[in-house]
């Protein structure tokens, strides 16, 4: 899963995670970044079969891929994907 897009393009080899962009990540990384977003995600929780989770994932890809077809579309790149990215002032989710 691309961490960046939160979408199941791309492919893992090795520890390189080849997006479908062509941005090659740190497989380990992105890895990471997968499960500190999927931390509070409202769609999906912990005990979820991963069926429906990759359900979930390939709608949201399915999406961005429309949504790149369309010309008129607004791809919002600048999304914060780690903790450390957030401003001091901004939880990312309540505690456990």
């Amino acid at each position: 899963m691309d961490s960046r897009h939160g979408i199941l393009l791309g492919k893992r080899s090795g520890d390189s995670f080849h997006c479908f962009d062509g941005v090659v990540l740190q497989a380990d990384e992105n890895a990471a970044r997968n499960v500190l977003a999927r931390l509070c995600d409202q769609e999906i929780d912990r005990w979820m079969p991963f069926q429906k989770v990759k359900s979930i994932l390939q709608k949201r890809t399915e999406r961005l891929r429309l949504g790149l077809l369309n010309q008129d579309s607004s791809c919002n790149s600048e999304e914060l994907s780690t903790e450390s990215e957030l401003p001091k002032n901004v939880q990312l989710c309540p505690s456990f």
